[in-house]
């Protein structure tokens, strides 16, 4: 299996640039970061967030990719890349707002291409979409409110294919918090791949379906993965989540499922959304219980 990291994620990226209370955006050089992270053990994939671009300005642009692209070919590693989230709504009825979200993702997009990702991740849905799945009203209205915003979601996706002219094979929508029956239906309709999130499922943030289940469902779709563990339970009618914390901290069934991908040769990224410790503790798991994975 091919693991990775995504070195540029939001804490990370602010523990860098600020310096006793002041942004010092000089500090942050993506290309030193990815170097570092490329030289972690078992780590051959990339995962670039695309927000970085907008909460640091300067940082990505289309010289630094070129930056990234000679580093590539460099130490032999490969990129995926995920497309904005903060601030986006492909499901959004203000028709404002998820015109916004189209422009921003093709714009990732074509900054992009230089990378020859192998995936393009994307969240159908974002923070408004999840806000009323989570709406205490009967489920038969909880049912036909997210219908109604899937509706929006799938002509977001299809304008962005559209505009970007991506091949929607590498299109990797990902199960996040909003029932993923309604994002399989746009995932179909679309010929998508599917980004796999390991702690989504685990916490039943994307549905009801175990991890083992989700992966037999969905397999024929899946590019990626974002392995991490998770946690659900019910603790006196209170429902807690917790999710991206190490392999072998949560309820994940960490050598059934991995050895599931082993035997089906899957080869796409297998990206840690984790820090780099805990990335570490998950690799030394996944030796010790399922060693045929990092072969």
């Amino acid at each position: 299996m091919r693991f990775g990291v995504v070195p540029l994620e939001f804490k990370p990226a602010i523990d860098r640039i600020v310096v006793n209370g002041v942004p010092d955006f000089s500090r942050f050089d993506i290309v030193e970061i990815v170097r570092e992270a490329v030289g972690m053990e078992h780590i051959s994939v990339i995962e670039v967030s695309m927000d970085i671009e907008h909460i640091a300005p300067g940082v990505l642009t289309p010289e630094v990719i070129d930056r990234l692209v000679d580093l590539k070919d460099e130490l032999k590693h490969s990129y995926s890349v995920h497309l904005p989230l903060w601030s986006t709504e492909p499901a959004s009825f203000n028709e404002f707002v998820r015109r916004a979200t189209v422009d921003t993702t093709v714009s990732s997009i074509k900054l992009a291409e230089p990378l020859e990702p192998e995936a393009y991740v994307f969240h159908a849905t974002g923070a408004l979409a999840t806000e009323f799945s989570r709406l205490d009203f009967s489920k038969d209205m909880v049912t036909l409110v997210c219908n109604y915003m899937s509706i929006f979601s799938a002509k977001s996706v299809e304008e962005v294919l559209t505009k970007s002219e991506l091949d929607p094979k590498k299109f990797a929508i990902e199960n996040i918090e909003f029932p993923f029956s309604l994002t399989r239906e746009i995932v179909d309709e679309y010929d998508t791949g599917i980004c796999f999130d390991t702690g989504h499922a685990l916490t039943r943030y994307s549905g009801d379906e175990s991890v083992i289940e989700f992966y037999n469902a969905h397999k024929d779709r899946i590019i990626e993965f974002h392995l991490h563990d998770g946690i659900y339970e019910e603790r006196d009618g209170v429902v807690i989540h917790d999710d991206h914390i190490a392999l072998g901290t949560g309820e994940m069934p960490i050598r059934e499922l991995l050895m599931e991908v082993v035997k089906d040769k899957f080869n796409g990224p297998v990206i840690f959304e984790l820090t780099s410790p805990e990335t570490i503790e998950s690799l030394r798991k996944i030796k010790e219980v399922v060693p045929e994975a990092l072969e």
